[in-house]
């Protein structure tokens, strides 16, 4: 029984490893990315980064709130056959941007990457262009 428990436990930081990992390469497509973060279909943060040298304009806890709303406000959103799966959803506040982009791995696990960027940027260009062909190319370890 402890075998499989640790072989387990070994496996789970794998992946949380693998998520980290994955926040840190997005954090360095561009540099008006602030902070990336993944958070599973619940919206409990799994792995996050900041910008070097960042002051977060939110603390840990409001990030956390704010990830949980978010995804719950995503998945009520459903585009139907005719319109298509959610892409990305994207807020612009008066001191940043944030983008929630719900991915499904190949296992078919549900997990949200969120992002948040400086106001002047262009979060869809920056999205569709260099964060989703960096997804798809992570996709089969997600």
């Amino acid at each position: 029984m402890k075998i499989k428990y640790y072989k387990n436990a070994v496996k789970a930081l794998l992946i949380m490893s693998n998520y980290q990992d994955l926040c840190n390469e997005i954090l360095k497509i561009d540099s008006s990315i602030r902070y990336v973060g993944v958070a599973d279909h619940l919206g409990s943060l799994i792995a996050t980064a900041y910008r070097r040298g960042l002051v977060p304009l939110s603390s840990r806890e409001e990030t956390e709130r704010y990830t949980m709303q978010a995804i719950q406000r995503t998945g009520a959103i459903h585009g139907g056959p005719k319109v298509g799966r959610l892409q990305y959803v994207i807020g612009k506040y008066e001191n940043l941007v944030r983008a929630t982009v719900p991915v499904t791995s190949d296992r078919q696990d549900k997990f949200y990457l969120m992002l948040s960027f400086d106001l002047g940027s262009n979060p869809v260009s920056i999205i569709e262009k260099q964060v989703m062909p960096e997804i798809e190319k992570n996709r089969k370890w997600l």
